[in-house]
């Protein structure tokens, strides 16, 4: 439901002859003027210092701690694939790992460090999860290869212990085995807690993991989509939550399937499965989805491709069929990461550079692929990247002018105006009797002012599936559209756009943030 943020009303109007100022004149008496209301957010993409250190490959590594990345030659690691990287929130790194080994910042291997059961031949070996409401204690989550039998554990590190360089104070703790070779972390909708997710092994079962001050609990479990099975590689292949917590992709690497669900991060439940079949060969890996949530990327190793999907194509048919191939890697295309400049990184295999999208958010060939954008000072990529809880690479800030319809004095071309109160029922788009007060205003501003056209259009927060919210932000701006025509205006006036969650005012964070998203707007052509 769209809520009444504001108790004052006021119509707005621009003077158009001597026709019209009677019916002004009586309208100012009976409204009072008010200044515009400007509500500022600055729109950035960024991660936040935990994720400033990468170490992956062959003693490879990057620090992004000035924003771009600039390259590391001290790692300690040499691993095929999985790795798992973490730093403090200033961006200092406390420790890095291949799943069987940890390293400190001071690249000496950590206390009772050694022997954990992860492997560096899993796809995502390992991922570090900081324990809600401690500043020292951290969750290592581990993955077996090929649904070996150490399957999907977790070791406790306290990084104050041993002057500050960490120590395993709990090792190996199984939590399910056989899973495939796939974990990723995101944080709960209450901006809180965590969720650390799995995939079991000749299954269809998603285990979802909370993670609370009071440590791991029991998994929820969502049996949904294909099941993993069959040939040892199809455990293979990465898992990734969008930044925000709203969805999910993975690969199965033998497979040659990419499939997409809606992940609830509050409840922990995988949903509306989508799934892409590539062509025999594809061997797909990598996914990755841009910073918005809007794009999601794949890698076909087997086909040196990177591939993107416009996940607000409409259908899930329009999803599936909406991919384009915007990159060809000069080798076997692995793992894809989003850094905290809002880039996507592109590992193909013992190479000594890194390819790059420069511009995720965009569609198409937009995107900017680039060959060979990183180099790593002699050092070589394999195939894998760290792990990081996704949640850090969400949009923090916002930059964006609303002006509040109803407390506005001028109507200015070209700018959005909120309807903030019109109302609808959730997952509705009937307008309520208690929404016409407002339009009955605009009805009048239309009516008073005849060259102008308008613009009407819905948004959503990014509760929910994507081409549901799309639906629904179009209907929702039809219905205001409906309206207004029915009191009088003109149907070639008025177009409708719906763009669900993709253009985000506010932080969808929190519960304020998610219903300043939830909108009617317009502009005045």
């Amino acid at each position: 439901m769209y809520q009444n943020t504001l108790l004052k009303k006021n119509t707005l109007f621009l003077s158009k002859g001597k026709s019209y100022n009677m019916h002004l004149i009586n309208l100012l008496m009976r409204y009072t003027l008010l200044a515009f209301l400007f509500i500022s957010f600055n729109i950035k993409y960024f991660a936040q210092g935990e994720s400033n250190i990468w170490y992956f490959g062959q003693n490879a590594g990057l620090d992004f701690s000035s924003g771009s990345p600039v390259a590391l030659s001290r790692g300690q690691l040499n691993t095929t694939e999985g790795v798992a990287t973490i730093c403090n929130p200033k961006g200092e790194l406390l420790f890095y790992t291949d799943g069987i080994t940890i390293w400190n910042k001071h690249h000496e291997i950590m206390r009772n460090g050694e022997n954990l059961m992860g492997n560096p031949s899993s796809t995502q070996s390992a991922v570090a999860v900081p324990l809600p409401g401690s500043t020292s204690l951290y969750y290592l989550f581990t993955v077996d290869a090929e649904a070996g039998e150490n399957g999907f554990r977790y070791s406790i590190i306290d990084m104050s212990k041993q002057n500050g360089l960490g120590e395993v104070i709990q090792k190996n703790n199984l939590l399910i085995t056989p899973c495939t070779e796939k974990v990723t972390a995101v944080k709960h909708r209450n901006n809180i807690d965590f969720w650390i997710i799995t995939h079991a092994w000749n299954s269809n079962k998603f285990l979802a993991y909370p993670l609370t001050d009071k440590g791991i609990g029991p998994p929820v479990i969502s049996s949904i989509g294909s099941s993993h099975e069959g040939d040892d590689d199809n455990t293979i292949g990465y898992m990734k939550t969008s930044a925000d917590g709203s969805q999910l992709a993975l690969a199965v690497k033998e497979g040659t399937f990419v499939e997409i669900f809606d992940f609830d991060n509050a409840s922990g439940i995988v949903s509306n499965p989508i799934r892409i079949d590539f062509a025999p060969g594809s061997k797909v890996y990598g996914v990755e989805f841009s910073s918005n949530g809007n794009l999601l990327y794949i890698t076909a190793g087997g086909k040196s491709e990177v591939w993107q999907f416009n996940l607000l194509a409409g259908s899930n048919d329009a999803i599936a069929k909406s991919g384009i191939v915007v990159g060809k890697t000069k080798g076997w295309a692995g793992a894809l990461q989003i850094a905290k400049d809002g880039k996507i990184y592109v590992s193909t295999y013992m190479n000594d550079k890194l390819d790059r999208i420069e511009n995720p958010d965009k569609v198409g060939n937009a995107c900017g692929f680039i060959n060979g954008a990183v180099d790593l000072n002699g050092k070589k990529a394999t195939l894998g990247f760290p792990s990081f809880i996704q949640s850090y690479f969400t949009q923090k800030e916002f930059t964006q002018k609303l002006i509040n319809f109803s407390e506005a004095q001028n109507l200015e071309k070209g700018k959005e105006f909120i309807l903030s109160n019109i109302y609808f029922d959730t997952d509705k788009y009937e307008l309520k009797s208690t929404s016409y007060a407002e339009l009955n205003k605009l009805v009048e501003v239309l009516k008073a002012n005849p060259q102008y056209s308008i613009t009407i259009s819905g948004h959503t927060d990014n509760v929910g599936n994507k081409s549901y919210n799309l639906h629904l932000s179009e209907n929702r701006a039809k219905a205001v559209a409906n309206y207004l025509i029915s009191k009088g205006i003109e149907e070639s006036r008025i177009t409708t756009a719906g763009y669900g969650n993709s253009q985000p005012i506010a932080s969808n964070d929190t519960e304020d943030g998610r219903k300043k998203n939830r909108r009617v707007s317009f502009i005045i052509q």
